[in-house]
């Protein structure tokens, strides 16, 4: 009976931690996530400005972090499965992964991990009873890592409203052993304006919250059912989102962006003064009225020998402008994304196709290292798929296959297959090397294969009638 006791102390211990950490994680991530939609706090201004300026502060920011993260985001996408010991296994690995609908939502759990620097999935069963996996949310789901061993999940949290009026919550825990399940009723439904659960006490840790535990189920699996799709992971603090570390440069581009437009409106057209002018008033606000109106067909006269007219030198809009692009360099630079998908103005007349293509290196090598890392990802949730079918898949032979990072130009890619086919590459890797699913793969050898057929049955006929 003591045995059972710790063991349930330390489940209630464990929720109350991952519920800890789903708070700050929350709370975090919808930070990142405004920085992401270009709602991200104004540029400081002087509060006696506040007013003044709120129609430039309200155009001066711009989703710039958009442009990262989905830049990265669509040249990450799962094409198929590969498994040389095991070919039947890998397609119905890729079959399971249509039926989820993953071939259109995988990008989901790619902007999620890029924007707070962890997704997840999590595998179980469909109305039907056929195992699935599933996109989550880090704004509910959050995990700890085995301190033993940090490729392994410890345990998992999800914790999120039972109905729309986000009165009634749940909370499960996703254990090696089990997955628990509780609820709890809070006195008023919380949400704020973008719809997320507030954070406050009662949610953070749920100390403040009676928590019901309505359900325990075994798992036979011997891992927790939620995979975690951790970006630039390391060892100590797990993923890294990629919009952090621009967020110093995101704001001077805002703040140049403001002042260039104030600049614009106040200062970037020539300045009239005049002297020895005699100015009238209004006689009825006893206000002074300007003497002269601006036209084409109008003279200003000065009846004072001594008066002057004088203009002021207009601001340079362009030394903004300079500024910004100096600011898109560095923000170029350090996420790695090339200044031409960041529209700088003085690329107005590109480099060359080649140029371009070179400048995106960068790019398509940080693209292939979360191939990497993400493929491993979705290794183990089609094989805790496979398993929770009844069909274990070997997860040491199963290879994700991706779409191609790099953008090559189909000529040469056309070129480069014919001449490996003269150093006798098969025919297989020639359609793998120009870029084809393993199912488009599958057809193009069936055609070949009917084609040969075909070929060899003309030849057989032509051969009898000559004989």
């Amino acid at each position: 009976m003591a045995v059972l006791e710790a063991i349930t102390v330390d489940v209630q211990e464990q929720r109350d931690r991952l519920l800890d950490r789903l708070a700050y994680q929350r709370e975090h991530v919808g930070w990142l996530w405004r920085w992401y939609r270009g709602k991200q706090d104004l540029p400081d201004v002087p509060a006696k400005y506040a007013n003044a300026y709120q129609l430039f502060l309200s155009s001066a920011v711009t989703p710039w972090a958009r442009l990262v993260v989905d830049a990265i985001a669509e040249r990450l996408r799962v094409q198929g499965f590969r498994a040389a010991d095991d070919p039947d296994a890998a397609r119905e690995a890729w079959r399971a992964f249509i039926r989820a609908r993953l071939n259109a939502d995988q990008r989901l759990v790619y902007v999620e991990s890029l924007i707070g620097g962890c997704g997840y999935v999590s595998v179980g069963r469909a109305d039907d009873g056929e195992p699935r996996v599933v996109p989550e949310s880090a704004f509910e789901v959050t995990h700890e890592p085995d301190l033993a061993d940090r490729q392994k999940v410890a345990a998992a949290l999800k914790l999120f409203p039972l109905d729309y009026s986000r009165a009634v919550w749940v909370c499960e825990l996703y254990r090696p052993d089990a997955t628990h399940r509780w609820i709890a009723q809070l006195d008023q439904p919380l949400r704020d304006d973008a719809g997320f659960p507030v954070d406050d006490r009662n949610l953070r840790g749920g100390r403040n919250l009676t928590w019901e535990l309505v359900g325990e189920e075994p798992n036979d699996l011997g891992t927790p059912l939620v995979v975690p799709f951790e970006n630039r992971i390391n060892v100590l603090s797990g993923g890294a989102s990629e919009i952090e570390d621009l967020v110093p440069t995101l704001r001077r581009i805002d703040r140049l962006t403001l002042d260039k437009m104030l600049s614009s409106a106040t200062a970037s057209f020539r300045q009239k003064w005049a002297t020895g002018l005699q100015v009238p008033r209004d006689p009825t606000t006893g206000k002074p009225v300007e003497p002269f109106k601006t036209a084409v067909d109008r003279l200003w006269v000065n009846t004072d020998p001594q008066g002057r007219f004088g203009t002021l030198e207009a601001s340079d809009v362009g030394q903004w402008l300079q500024a910004i692009d100096a600011e898109v360099s560095t923000l170029a630079a350090i996420s790695r994304v090339p200044a031409h998908m960041l529209v700088m103005t003085q690329l107005a007349n590109p480099p060359s196709a080649e140029s371009l293509i070179a400048g995106e290196s960068g790019l398509v090598s940080k693209c292939v290292d979360r191939q990497a890392s993400y493929g491993e990802a979705w290794e183990q949730a089609e094989a805790l798929r496979a398993r929770m079918a009844g069909r274990p898949i070997d997860i040491d032979t199963l290879e994700v296959q991706w779409v191609d990072a790099e953008r090559r130009n189909p000529a040469q890619v056309a070129d480069a297959a014919t001449k490996l086919q003269t150093v006798g590459w098969p025919q297989r890797m020639l359609f793998q090397y120009t870029g084809m699913s393993p199912q488009q793969v599958d057809e193009a050898m069936q055609e070949v294969a009917a084609s040969e057929l075909l070929a060899a049955a003309t030849a057989q006929d032509a051969a009898a009638n000559a004989g």
